[in-house]
């Protein structure tokens, strides 16, 4: 009886140099789960590795600790603060994000070397309401995206190209918009290749294997 063939690593798992890779905080909802697809797509189409905590399940970890472990062995992070509603069930604010970022902004101010040279971007919703909500960050450079998946892409592509140092230039936001609506035209037939479940109940790291198997056959077409 043949042994059942055992699948390839994704690259997104086995290539993780802090150099390419961007930890992202941010919802893990539903109402955000299309911000964060369009934000992981335009990572991996850009060269980089998205990195956040639904890279891991281990209910024996602490998850503060392991988000720290994460952030500091990436060189870029993102940081959505937008979501400052009340919860609908317990009517409290949620802290997650805030917490995140104010570790971040203490590694780059404190932090060893490499953690100090480190690139962030913040995200809101709206512009200058970090102002009210977050305070003492006033006068940073913080980014508005209105809850458009375009304007994310947009964002993390132009402050990817800012800070991509002696690497070749990135391809324009609407490129990579373009190519992002090619994605969700071509990922059902990948989904179903792979037998996985449906593309809008996908978990993290199987959308991501989709992402780079999707990727190929989007180049191979704009170069037909």
């Amino acid at each position: 009886m043949r042994s059942p063939r055992i699948p390839s690593p994704s690259p997104v798992a086995i290539r993780r140099p802090r150099s390419r890779s961007v930890f992202i905080n941010c919802p893990f909802d539903s109402a955000y789960q299309p911000l964060l697809r369009a934000m992981c797509f335009t990572i991996v189409a850009s060269g980089y590795i998205p990195r956040c905590a639904l890279d891991f399940s281990d209910s024996a970890s602490v998850r503060f600790q392991e988000i720290i472990g994460l952030m500091t062995s990436c060189d870029y992070s993102i940081h959505d603060v937008s979501r400052v509603e009340l919860d609908h069930d317990s009517k409290l604010p949620r802290f997650n994000m805030p917490l995140e970022l104010g570790a971040d902004l203490a590694l780059r101010i404190a932090g060893s070397r490499a953690q100090r040279a480190r690139r962030t971007l913040v995200l809101d919703a709206e512009k200058h309401r970090y102002d009210v909500t977050l305070s003492d960050i006033s006068g940073m450079d913080i980014e508005a995206h209105g809850n458009e998946p375009g304007n994310v892409i947009r964002q993390v592509r132009n402050w990817l190209n800012a800070n991509r140092g002696d690497q070749p230039i990135l391809p324009g936001a609407t490129a990579i918009a373009d190519d992002y609506s090619a994605y969700l035209k071509i990922a059902p037939d990948i989904v179903r290749g792979l037998r996985l479940d449906p593309h809008d109940e996908l978990p993290h790291r199987d959308y991501l294997e989709v992402v780079e198997q999707a990727l190929p056959l989007i180049e191979k077409a704009r170069s037909a």
